[in-house]
C-alpha cells in the first residue's frame, strides 16, 4: 500500500493493515467535536498497533541549499504537547469506534468469523482489531516520523525530549523516528515525493 503525507511517499508491506485516519469517515465525524487524529493507524501482523504522525521539516525548495531556519521550526515543547494530545485523542477515538460497532448486532454476531478471515478491506475488522491491541493488549505504540535537515539534530533532540516529558502511559511511549532511522524497514519504506 502506498499513501502520501507531507510531501513523502510512505510504501506499507502488503501484509499489514494500513488506514490514514486523518482522512477516514470516522475521524470526519470526530473531528467535528475537537477530536485531533494520528495520519495514519498501522496494523501489523503481530507486534504493537502503530499510531504514526508525520511531520516533514525537511527543506523541500531546491533553490535553497540550506535547512530550514530554526525560527521557522515550532517550538518543540508546543509541538511536543499537540503530539501527546494526537495520540490521547487517537486511543479515545478507536474506543469510540469500537462501542459504535458494538451496537449493531451483526457485528457482534459475524465478528469471530471474520476476524478468522482477516479480510484487509474490511472496516470492521481492522477497528476490532486495533481496538484489541489498543485497549485489551495494551500492545500500541505512538510513533513519530519527523524528517529534518541534519542541521537540525538540535531541534529535533529538544522535540524528543520534550515529547518524553509528558505523561505517556505505558506501553505507549513515543518513539521519534525518520527515514534515516527505520526500525521498521523494509516493512514501511519512506521516499520523498
Amino acid at each position: 500500500m502506498t499513501f502520501h503525507e507531507s510531501g513523502l511517499v510512505f510504501h506499507f508491506s502488503d501484509n499489514w493493515l494500513v488506514r490514514k485516519f486523518d482522512s477516514h469517515t470516522f475521524y470526519r465525524g470526530l473531528s467535528g467535536v475537537g477530536f485531533k487524529a494520528v495520519d495514519f493507524l498501522v496494523l501489523p501482523p503481530s507486534g504493537p498497533l502503530l499510531l504514526l504522525e508525520v511531520k516533514n521539516y525537511f527543506n523541500r525548495d531546491p533553490r535553497v541549499n540550506a535547512p530550514v531556519r530554526p525560527e521557522h521550526l515550532p517550538v518543540p515543547a508546543e509541538l511536543a504537547k499537540k503530539l501527546h494530545e494526537k495520540s490521547m485523542d487517537t486511543l479515545e477515538a478507536i474506543n469510540t469506534i469500537h462501542q459504535y460497532y458494538q451496537r449493531k448486532w451483526s457485528y457482534r454476531l459475524l465478528l469471530p468469523w471474520l476476524l478468522r478471515l482477516r479480510w484487509k478491506n474490511s472496516d470492521w475488522i481492522f477497528w476490532a482489531l486495533a481496538y484489541q491491541r489498543a485497549h485489551v493488549d495494551r500492545t500500541a505504540r505512538f510513533v513519530c516520523w519527523i524528517e529534518v535537515d541534519d542541521g537540525q539534530t538540535e531541534w529535533a533532540e529538544a522535540l524528543n525530549e520534550a515529547l518524553l516529558s509528558f505523561p505517556f502511559e505505558s506501553p505507549f511511549e513515543p518513539l521519534l523516528i525518520g527515514t534515516k532511522h527505520n526500525p521498521f524497514y523494509p516493512e514501511i519504506r519512506v521516499q520523498n515525493s
